[in-house]
């Protein structure tokens, strides 16, 4: 079986302008890489819910979806695959080391919350991800948390972090770095989709850290031109930015579709 295409989100299928056009050649490269054979995949940070939002799902006729960083995953219909949950203790644990730093933290369990009232750092992400902020709200230590995100300045070191048991954490482009159940990544969720749709290898387009993993097992990666350094330097191939045909000028590069 030919490998599955996978595609990060915002800064890869998304342009990166306020208004975060899919370009048309985008859409054209998805309906090649199908009419080929490739199954394709979104494999994104975002949640099911935010995802949603963006119309994304509609643009193409989708093999599969990798949410949360690899914690859910789902067919193409959106039927449930797999779902990972964190740990409550290493929900409270972030929460009380982004308390004694006073940032906040927005928790996604059967609703949205934040740990704290928003501030610069979560309205600057809220207007890159167009997201809802939800209710402030103090964890209650029981309810399944899905995924985790803290705001901080824009390439803030989250070094804090990263001791904390059963977490990893993975800066964006803008001011927030998602949190990822630890061993659970964007590569685990599409090796775990590729058990159902028969394939176990696969070809992924990212732009930030949190493609950095899905990268490393690769049988092929490719980073968007407007992609950060890190990410840049894991990547096999730097494409174009998305906001100049990128994906599609990527896939015509290896030969995975012709023009």
């Amino acid at each position: 079986m030919k490998p599955m295409m996978c595609f990060d989100v915002d800064g890869t299928i998304r342009g990166t302008t306020d208004e975060h056009i899919v370009y048309d050649s985008t859409i054209l490269a998805l309906k090649k890489l199908k009419e080929a054979g490739y199954p394709i995949v979104v494999s994104t940070g975002r949640g099911r819910d935010s995802f949603l939002r963006t119309g994304i799902q509609d643009i193409a006729d989708w093999d599969g979806f990798v949410f949360n960083n690899g914690q859910l995953i789902t067919d193409g219909k959106g039927k449930v695959i797999n779902a990972h949950h964190f740990k409550n203790e290493d929900v409270i644990r972030t929460i009380e080391k982004a308390d004694e730093l006073n940032l906040a933290v927005t928790l996604k369990k059967e609703h949205r919350i934040i740990t704290k009232e928003p501030d610069e750092y979560v309205l600057e992400t809220q207007r890159y991800f167009g997201n809802q902020i939800g209710p402030v709200e103090k964890y209650n230590g029981i309810d399944l948390v899905d995924m985790m995100i803290i705001y901080g300045p824009k390439g803030w070191d989250y070094k804090p972090f990263l001791d904390l048991e059963g977490i990893s954490v993975l800066p964006g482009l803008s001011c927030f770095a998602d949190v990822a159940i630890a061993g659970v990544s964007k590569a685990t969720g599409i090796m775990e989709l590729g058990k159902v749709l028969g394939s176990d290898h696969y070809v992924c387009f990212g732009d930030s850290q949190n493609d950095i993993e899905m990268m490393k097992h690769a049988s092929s990666s490719i980073c968007m031109g407007n992609g950060d350094a890190m990410t840049k330097a894991e990547a096999d191939y730097v494409t174009a930015d998305i906001d100049d045909d990128g994906i599609y000028k990527a896939c015509i590069h290896f030969g995975y579709i012709k023009e």
